[in-house]
């Protein structure tokens, strides 16, 4: 039944293992693993490299995936360098905190002591910044820039010399594709189809080159039927395809106790044997090929860059960056010498100040001083009391600021916006009922006061 439903099974590991070694074996690699590689630490890209010269000969790509990697590298470098201002702009706003919501509490005139322990905790904070900024200064010089030499695209040179599929031979075999490629994607035929939406955006629908029309939306189905032209050669047996696209027009994905990845989709496993004679197909993403190169050839990588290329790192449009993602590519280019822990313990710290509506509180206490037999030490204890009172949405809070805490993206402008959305909704109270909430807690302490 095997050999009958062939595209529906994995590469056994100890087959796995054999093929890195067969001679008829080729390496086939997707333009997004040769644009990651500005993306990652330098000793990510060195145990790539290392990987790639271990099986030098078998190297090979499709003319399509080194167009793509041409026409996109500058524009890949240039966000990747992006991403250093958006860290710097990101621990602004952490110490903004201090120059903008803390003044507001007005600690220094109601709290003192809790005053002078704010500014010890912000110059600690200011501190682990500064360090923190060194670094990413030390790996912002290490990335390349779009006027500087590109070394990187030298050691690519490199390797794949002579190995570059063929250009289509003319524009009538692109027009036959895109024709076949949009009956495919409206029966969901993989792979590619998950790009469609692409033909909607203005901005980068198509392009020319050397004399011909090239639609994005189709670049996956271009680069597929070129690989399967080269699978065709008497001298392949393997395809071995090493892809950082994780959608679902190219893996069969399954949900299991969250998202599991089960291998390349049946429909392509079978396409690329029917269309060949190649005996084996599998597909890597580019940190399984590290974890497999390092195991398979003996070849020393590091842990750290198998969990670098395991972190998603083109950036198409950084102003469409999140937070996650800001946090993720600034662990990357963290380096041992800033104590991260100790900047979470500082802000988890700054997590106990809660924020007071000072107006409410003085309107409450205006009113209350129009009690005639009210006891003003007591109302002085009352008022303390009162003033920890939290008017704002404490449990929205801190989990706010425990995902800020796993960030380096303290967003000061999002803790105000809560802020401020907390206090229209006071304000829509009748200030009657509230004025009765405070009396009744206040009445029922000092009917305790007279009892003790």
């Amino acid at each position: 039944m095997k050999n009958v439903f062939k595209g529906y099974y994995n590469i056994e590991k100890n087959v796995l293992e054999q093929l890195w070694k067969d001679d008829k074996t080729i390496f086939v690699f997707d333009t997004n693993v040769l644009l990651n590689l500005y993306g990652y630490a330098k000793q990510t890209r060195e145990d790539f490299f290392n990987i790639l010269d271990a099986v030098n000969e078998k190297l090979w790509i499709p003319y399509h995936v080194g167009l793509e990697y041409q026409r996109r590298r500058l524009s890949i470098i240039r966000n990747e360098k992006v991403v250093f201002n958006d860290i710097e702009a990101n621990l602004e706003k952490i110490q903004k905190v201090f120059k903008g919501d803390f003044e507001k509490l007005a600690l220094k005139r109601r709290f003192p002591k809790l005053f002078e322990n704010t500014e010890k905790l912000e110059k600690e904070i200011n501190k682990s910044i500064s360090n923190y900024k060194k670094s990413v200064q030390h790996w912002d010089s290490e990335q390349p820039c779009v006027r500087s030499h590109d070394s990187i695209r030298d050691k690519l040179n490199v390797f794949f010399d002579q190995k570059v599929g063929e250009r289509p031979e003319n524009q009538q075999w692109l027009d036959d594709l895109y024709k076949d490629g949009a009956e495919r994607y409206k029966k969901k035929i993989p792979p590619g189809f998950k790009d469609s939406g692409k033909a909607n955006n203005d901005d980068d629908t198509h392009f020319f080159n050397d004399g011909l029309y090239y639609e994005r939306q189709y670049g996956d189905l271009i680069l597929w039927r070129q690989l399967i032209n080269k699978a065709k050669s008497e001298s392949v047996e393997n395809v071995i395809f090493i892809t950082d696209d994780a959608k679902e027009d190219w893996w069969y994905k399954i949900s299991s106790n969250g998202k599991k990845t089960i291998g390349p989709l049946s429909e392509l496993q079978s396409e690329i044997y029917r269309e060949s004679n190649i005996k084996n197909f599998h597909m890597y993403s580019t940190s399984m090929f590290l974890e497999d190169g390092k195991s398979n050839l003996a070849v020393d990588v590091s842990e750290s860059s198998i969990e670098d290329a395991s972190t998603p790192h083109i950036i198409e449009s950084p102003a469409g960056l999140t937070p996650k993602q800001i946090s993720a590519i600034a662990d990357s280019y963290r380096s041992q010498s800033i104590d991260t822990e100790k900047l979470r313990e500082l802000t988890e710290r700054a997590n106990k100040f809660s924020y007071f509506d000072n107006e409410k509180y003085r309107e409450f206490i205006e009113r209350a001083s129009k009690i005639s037999n009210i006891d003003n030490e007591r109302l002085r204890e009352i008022a303390e009391t009162a003033s920890r009172i939290n008017t704002f949405d404490n449990e929205k809070y801190k989990d706010f600021i425990e995902r800020a805490n796993k960030s380096l993206s303290f967003d000061s402008e999002r803790i105000r916006e809560m802020y401020e959305s907390q206090k229209r909704i006071q304000k829509q109270a009748e200030d009657y009922e509230a004025f009765t909430k405070f009396n009744k807690w206040y009445l029922k302490n000092k009917d305790k006061d007279e009892e003790n």
